[in-house]
């Protein structure tokens, strides 16, 4: 599938399926358009999301290794407690079909049709979270080759919770797979900005910060021109006029982290890399963690007990004693989690990206493989 424009091809894919999707930039909370053509005076950095250097490009990807398992964590308790409840209330109503009244046994089996329904819920409701964990891509990346100007985006396409229990009924197949897409964007076509957005954590609020990318609606100035006058009235009041829809956005870096300034200097760096021919690595910066190779580095990751102790110590050190103070509680779920950690690394996957394109940007010179 290809979107064209006027000028160029602002994306197309080359694995996997995405349709476009209209999102209205008013949506997304402040939104603030970044001039590529405009030289920033803010010093860039990589927020240590490169992962991999190549000659004619870089690859950013996610860097939160710690989160994985968690989710696993959460799966095994529906699965292994949830579930087996459900079961059970199905059984107990259909033993109580026996010599029940008519009255009771109507009762009995709504109950019943309810009991049945909470099992495949609460099935559904394990198998999601560990699908999602488990045998997925090592990392969501993007790849960036300022030789050709294009962008290449990597990542899994998983499904909202409710359209996976529809395709899982709909293809009688809770284990249908979930494709990894891979797209080709044009960088001149992509517009970038920052987003900020209020947000509520319990009943305090809060700022999230972004790096947002996307991609106008081509047909834009089109739709504009065949509104009604009343719409165009109505749209001239709320200034949605000069503020094109997106058919395509996604965002970079982790926003529960980023701030301000941190979003200012990852665009900084990706604009003076594509555009200045700037460094793939700026001076004093390290690349991003590697993920753990071992079950000891993984418990190092969620917890003091592993490799990582002294760290934890020296940016951890009220949660350290606390660990060991709770720890017939906290032992027992940190080695789950660390364990379905090293697990979730163990089945991950690279993407299937296409070699014609990779080997154009030559071998990796960070890291060395």
């Amino acid at each position: 599938m290809t979107l064209n424009t006027a000028t160029t091809t602002a994306y197309r894919v080359l694995q996997g399926e995405y349709p476009p999707a209209l999102i209205n930039s008013s949506s997304l909370g402040i939104v603030t358009y970044l001039n590529k053509k405009t030289t920033t005076r803010q010093s860039g950095s990589t927020l240590s999301e490169v992962k991999t250097i190549y000659p004619a490009a870089i690859e950013l990807a996610s860097t939160t290794h710690y989160q994985r398992g968690l989710v696993t964590v959460f799966a095994m308790l529906i699965i292994f407690g949830v579930f087996p409840l459900m079961m059970y209330s199905a059984y107990f109503f259909t033993w109580f079909f026996n010599g029940a009244g008519v009255v009771l046994f109507l009762m009995a089996l709504v109950m019943f049709i309810f009991s049945v329904f909470s099992v495949m819920v609460a099935f559904h409701f394990g198998l999601y979270p560990l699908r999602a964990d488990m045998f997925s891509l090592k990392n969501d990346s993007l790849f960036f080759d300022r030789k050709k100007k294009k962008v290449y985006r990597v990542f899994r396409n998983i499904p909202g919770l409710i359209d996976y229990v529809r395709n899982s009924l709909k293809k009688r197949n809770p284990f249908y797979a979930w494709p990894t897409v891979i797209i080709e964007y044009d960088w001149d076509s992509l517009i970038f900005v920052y987003v900020s957005k209020v947000v509520m954590l319990g009943q305090l609020p809060s700022t999230v910060h972004t790096l947002g990318v996307g991609i106008k609606d081509p047909d834009f100035a089109q739709k504009q021109v065949a509104k009604s006058d009343h719409d165009k009235a109505w749209d001239q009041m709320l200034k949605h006029e000069a503020i094109p829809d997106f058919v395509d956005f996604f965002t970079i870096g982790n926003p529960l982290v980023m701030s301000e300034y941190s979003v200012q200097a990852l665009w900084a760096y990706l604009h003076a890399y594509m555009e200045k021919n700037g460094p793939a690595l700026p001076a004093g910066e390290s690349l991003a963690e590697a993920a753990p190779n071992s079950w000891w580095q993984s418990m190092g990751l969620v917890c003091p007990l592993g490799s990582r102790f002294k760290h934890w110590c020296k940016e951890h050190p009220i949660f350290v004693p606390i660990f060991f103070i709770f720890f017939p509680i906290t032992g027992p779920f940190y080695s789950l989690w660390g364990t379905f950690n090293w697990l979730s690394h163990k089945t991950a996957f690279e993407a299937p990206f296409p070699p014609e394109i990779r080997a154009e940007w030559g071998e990796p010179l960070l890291p060395k493989k």
